[in-house]
């Protein structure tokens, strides 16, 4: 996604210019199809559609519970989401606010599309979507009538490709077998709910390690945002509430010639004076991530997610915290 976007509409005074010397209108972008957003739950009751089998539904309030960061966490998202549409519709906000300097620096959507978190330039923006999202419903009726198109051409193509493999299947298959075949699901009706969203800040540091962890976890993971209190400080906790598995995720090393470090090759256990042949050993390392650890020992200076040990950790409901500053 763009940072930055151009208003080209306005018409400019002057003679015009001749044809081989004017500057060509930017193309407009065809819509992209969201396969992905498009992808409901695999029911055939359109009832049980309406609820995505039972997504989080967060309570909207109008006062934040977490204090003002550039990042911000949307939830109450329903499929069917288009990608591209939620991405414009962001960038579109933050640029009719003429008054404030601001850009989306990124916009990330979960696989099942039931929530979203946004980097947004600087705070003062961030309370402006905030104050234009929370309790908002998206998307609107054009976009959604757009989504009612797609979803049920999408339906029709797929009810057409099944029944031509299970015809094709049919005549090779024997009577006995042929009546253990299923036929092809009749395209679905478009059924969805919306419901207002939910908005709330969240500390920048933790939207790295989250997404990795929701992009690399479990396909159908169903993660929320939580708060909870440690040490009389307000942390933000990033719950796996099905499956077992949340991947490691280690912070990009920083350094090197790039920024202004050390050259290549150059080892600071092996060859810096205090090397670890004269302290008995090279030093421990201190990132925030800290394997084998039991999750009821609190971690010692230092207000950084300390994950438990995996024979210790609940089968159910699996946290991954955050650090409460930025």
């Amino acid at each position: 996604m763009s940072d930055v976007e151009y208003e080209n509409d306005a018409e400019k005074d002057g003679p015009k210019p001749y044809p081989q010397y004017a500057t060509p209108e930017p193309a407009i972008a065809s819509r992209k199809i969201d396969l992905v957003g498009l992808d409901l739950p695999s029911v055939s009751n359109a009832d049980d559609m309406k609820d995505d089998e039972g997504d989080i539904r967060y309570e909207v309030t109008e006062e934040p519970q977490y204090h003002v960061t550039r990042a911000l966490f949307i939830g109450n998202l329903r499929r069917p989401i288009n990608a591209g549409h939620f991405q414009q519709f962001l960038r579109k906000l933050a640029n009719d606010n003429k008054d404030l300097h601001m850009r989306i620096d990124r916009a990330w959507l979960t696989r099942l599309r039931t929530h979203a978190i946004v980097l947004v330039s600087n705070e003062e923006g961030a309370e402006y979507l905030r104050s234009q999202l929370n309790g908002a419903i998206y998307p609107d009726e054009e976009e959604d009538a757009r989504l009612k198109e797609e979803f049920e051409n999408r339906e029709i193509e797929r009810f057409e490709e099944e029944t031509k493999r299970f015809e094709g299947i049919k005549e090779r298959e024997s009577d006995e077998e042929r009546d253990d075949l299923k036929p092809p699901r009749e395209p679905r009706e478009f059924v969805t709910e919306r419901i207002p969203l939910y908005v709330e800040y969240i500390p920048v540091k933790a939207i790295n390690q989250w997404t990795f962890e929701e992009d690399k976890g479990p396909y159908d993971g169903k993660w929320k945002l939580e708060f909870v209190n440690r040490n009389d400080e307000l942390v933000a906790s990033h719950t796996l509430l099905n499956g077992e598995y949340i991947p490691r995720y280690v912070p990009p090393r920083r350094g090197g010639r790039r920024y202004g470090g050390p050259p290549r090759g150059y080892d600071r256990y092996r060859d810096s004076r205090d090397s670890y042949h004269r302290r008995g050993g090279p030093p421990k390392r201190t990132d925030s991530y800290v394997p084998g650890r039991s999750r009821f020992d609190e971690p010692k200076g230092t207000d950084s997610y300390v994950p438990g040990s995996a024979r210790y950790r609940s089968r159910s409901r699996s946290r991954s915290r955050s650090p409460t500053r930025f």
